[in-house]
């Protein structure tokens, strides 16, 4: 069902007409794997083995098919404007494609985890960039391994991750999460400013604050506060993790392609200006405050942060001492898919001015 839904421009006019060809298209451009290879293999006698780039598959299926088979008709239309990179490899390829299992070791002794995931039959590939960080095949089930329920890793996006790496996070720093989900990023920052630092997590859904305490106490993390947000405090640094339009995660909900229109996007960049400007205020003199969207598109992004700095003078933008890939716009980074295998992204870090 993913893979049509990811394919849906390819596959949608055989749907009708030719509804055994549409299904072989499906079974072709899956993945191969132990729940797809009976339908793949007693629907696909005859067919060319399945290449790498998504170029060599249009072109593939062009000669074996016929008909009109453009990459760019994968995503829709609207967003070349937004994000023109997208359209080109190796974005394009990443955001049709199936996204691994990055993952977040939380422990002193790595080899542990990486035995077990090895015990499991998962092959890991180690990030490049964060020595925590690697990535398992899509369907590894970490949930269920000894290490998780233990608390030696948490499953969190690579693209995520990077977003707290581009900021400069001390020990000893008390933080804010003003948007902090079920806190993957609350407990990458619990980890950086451990245990004689503190980070304040609110949500305005009550249910994923539950899971956060869930993962806090399977993390032993004594220094995750779920507070609401208090007159007068200020922090060291708050994240702003914004809702979004997501469209930076298509490749793993791939439904939202379709979902998703452009009218929605200033709608969402007028909330995110409005929760950045609000949480601004709980930042200290010289402190930090770091916006980030799972979303690639300019309104929500380059948009919001430039609306942000016009109106907020007191706050200076920080560029990133290393911009891992990422394409730095003079505020924030836009961390694009096909770079390092992750979901895409944006950041920007302000400093306030001030001592």
């Amino acid at each position: 069902i993913y893979t049509a839904l990811r394919f849906l421009p390819w596959v949608q006019p055989r749907l009708a007409h030719e509804p055994d060809r549409a299904a072989q298209l499906i079974a072709w451009l899956a993945p191969e794997l132990k729940d797809t290879s009976a339908y793949r293999a007693a629907l696909l006698a005859g067919w060319p083995s399945v290449p790498a780039t998504l170029a060599e598959k249009a072109a593939l299926l062009r000669e074996h098919l016929g008909g009109h088979f453009d990459p760019a008709a994968l995503l829709p239309a609207w967003l070349r404007h937004e994000c023109p990179a997208a359209f080109a490899p190796p974005h394009l390829d990443a955001l049709l494609a199936r996204a691994p299992l990055w993952v977040r070791l939380q422990t002193a002794d790595p080899a542990m985890v990486l035995d077990e995931f090895r015990r499991r039959g998962w092959d890991t590939r180690p990030s490049s960039d964060l020595p925590e960080a690697f990535a398992l095949p899509p369907n590894a089930e970490v949930a269920g391994s000894d290490a998780y329920r233990r608390g030696f890793v948490e499953i969190q996006d690579l693209g995520s991750q990077l977003v707290l790496a581009h900021a400069p996070v001390a020990p000893g720093q008390i933080w804010l999460d003003a948007c902090a989900g079920a806190g993957g990023k609350s407990l990458q920052l619990a980890h950086a400013v451990g245990q004689s630092g503190r980070v304040d997590a609110t949500d305005i859904r009550p249910a994923m604050l539950d899971e956060l305490r869930d993962r806090a106490a399977r993390a032993r993390l004594k220094n995750v506060r779920i507070a609401p947000i208090v007159d007068g405090t200020a922090y060291d640094g708050v994240l702003v993790d914004a809702p979004c339009s997501g469209t930076g995660v298509w490749r793993r909900l791939p439904h939202m392609k379709w979902h998703t229109r452009p009218e929605m996007l200033p709608p969402f960049a007028a909330a995110q200006l409005g929760i950045l400007s609000a949480r601004s205020t709980r930042v200290k003199p010289g402190g930090l405050l770091v916006y980030a969207t799972c979303s690639l598109t300019r309104t929500e992004n380059h948009g919001v942060a430039a609306a942000f700095a016009a109106a907020h003078p007191e706050f200076a933008p920080v560029q990133p001492a290393r911009a891992f890939g990422g394409v730095f716009d003079g505020l924030g980074t836009t961390l694009l898919p096909g770079v390092r295998d992750s979901d895409g992204f944006y950041v920007a870090v302000f400093r306030r001015r001030g001592a």
